[in-house]
């Protein structure tokens, strides 16, 4: 699965909890919210927030005649996120863009340096948005700077602001804030520049062509390792793999796919570190042979020369 942009609003779903940075229930810890307006540059704008039920509500007016922006954020804090991927909150809004800030301990040039990332919403509907890390811009006072990039390890405080260069009152509830991991689904392209990929595609684990194939390949382990091979097992039956990872039943179809191989067939698909499908069979191939062929690669022979 990839990444959904930053920009966009996802429909209420059930996400894997990741790790809850504030849901304002009874028992969420209080973060210090307060407010920072455009008036502290001597701005029009108002906004600020109150808890409303299980949620904040965070509402206001902006005026883009000196300044243009409302926020709330958080008292100090001292988060360690680097294990996650970025930021999803839960929102209900009101469909205009709303910014997710950011602070580390980070100065450019003995200053202050803050991150922003935008999402939208949808008018009236509880949404979800997942803000990567990477799609944090360092600022100072609303000037985008060229560094440093953010360490989601030094987390010192987060803020929800609206900046979108607009007139005219805003509202939003936030449910909830967690930090994610990103949970990628399976792709051959992932090994490519790294191991070289022997795709294996039958109906099951008690196919004859696939048992022999196998029986092949484990009486030349050594050889098969030491050429940097992954094998992959794509199967319409359960046992699917992907070197020590098992693959599910959309993985495997998936995988299939991408070699072209129909769901009750036997296949043998080599593929280079390129990416590059080097050998086709529909039967058993003598593993010897591969690694002869895998010999006379380019970037096998620059392998070779480097050890």
């Amino acid at each position: 699965m990839s990444i959904p942009s930053p920009l966009s609003a996802e429909p209420e779903t059930n996400p894997d909890p990741g790790r809850l940075l504030t849901d304002f229930t009874p028992a969420s810890p209080d973060l210090g919210w307060y407010v920072v307006n455009d008036n502290v540059m001597g701005g029009r704008s108002q906004g600020g927030f109150e808890p409303e039920g299980e949620a904040l509500r965070f509402a206001g007016r902006t005026n883009t005649n000196g300044g243009g922006f409302s926020s709330i954020r958080t008292k100090g804090l001292k988060l360690d996120l680097s294990a996650y991927d970025g930021i999803r909150v839960r929102v209900k809004g009101d469909g205009r863009r709303y910014t997710w800030r950011l602070t580390t301990d980070a100065r450019r040039r003995g200053r202050p340096v803050s991150y922003w990332a935008d999402f939208e919403t949808r008018k009236g509907e509880w949404t979800v948005s997942r803000i990567p890390f990477t799609s944090f811009k360092p600022q100072f006072r609303g000037f985008k700077l060229a560094g440093p990039k953010l360490d989601p390890a030094r987390i010192s405080g987060m803020g929800l602001m609206i900046y979108d260069k607009r007139d005219g009152p805003f509202e939003l509830r936030l449910d909830s804030a967690h930090a994610y991991r990103a949970k990628e689904g399976f792709s051959l392209s992932q090994y490519r520049s790294k191991k070289r990929v022997l795709v294996l595609c039958a109906p099951g684990l008690d196919d004859e062509r696939l048992r022999a194939q196998r029986a092949d390949l484990e009486a030349t382990r050594e050889d098969f390792d030491e050429r940097d091979i992954v094998l992959v097992l794509a199967l319409t039956g359960t046992g699917s793999a992907a070197g020590g990872r098992k693959l599910t039943t959309r993985e495997a179809s998936a995988v299939r796919a991408t070699v072209k191989v129909d769901d009750d067939a036997f296949a043998l698909r080599l593929i280079g570190k390129d990416g590059s499908v080097k050998h086709s069979a529909s039967k058993p191939v003598s593993m010897q042979a591969l690694y002869t062929l895998i010999d006379t690669m380019p970037m096998r022979r620059a392998e070779a020369r480097e050890r």
